[in-house]
């Protein structure tokens, strides 16, 4: 069985992860947005056809259709992001969505503090490296930065995938 995790935002990533280990991990593809002004903060927007493109090929269809998490995001009232950056992580999540649903793939949300619990881990983005690159040493060369950390936050869900809904 395939296990994908997501962890959405124009930074986020992905992990493909199946019985032998890790299949593919990659920072989710993005595009220049278009029609945006020269001074708009979020100047990119996720390339929906080129993330197709990485699922089919790491998810081919003969092997059934992938399990997939993402983590459960939503708008924070109150405390002080930028508008257009809170509706640059929205719009990423739905272009997500919008390719897990044509692709007709089975898709579970993790709230960040639920899918941490497995590993005992706070907010520390540190901390989300090091458990990855514990749990699979054969994907520390894709961990090895500390901007890598959402993909190892991928990982992560794709493994909290692995053991919770097996």
């Amino acid at each position: 069985m395939i296990f994908i995790g997501v962890d959405p935002g124009l930074t986020g990533a992905c992990c493909v992860l199946d019985h032998n280990g890790v299949r593919a991990i990659f920072d989710l593809p993005t595009m220049k947005a278009p029609e945006v002004g020269p001074d708009a903060k979020v100047q990119r927007k996720i390339d929906g056809r080129a993330l197709l493109q990485l699922l089919l090929k790491h998810c081919p269809a003969e092997e059934g259709k992938p399990t997939i998490i993402i983590e459960k995001v939503g708008t924070m009232g109150g405390q002080n992001n930028a508008v257009q950056t809170q509706g640059a992580l929205m719009r990423t999540l739905g272009v997500i969505e919008t390719v897990m649903e044509c692709m007709t793939y089975p898709v579970h949300y993790v709230a960040p503090r639920k899918g941490k619990s497995l590993y005992k881990l706070g907010s520390v983005k540190a901390e989300s490296l090091d458990k990855a690159r514990g749990l699979y040493q054969s994907a520390a060369h894709d961990l090895r930065l500390q901007k890598h950390h959402n993909r190892a936050e991928a990982l992560l869900l794709a493994h909290w995938g692995k053991v919770e809904l097996s």
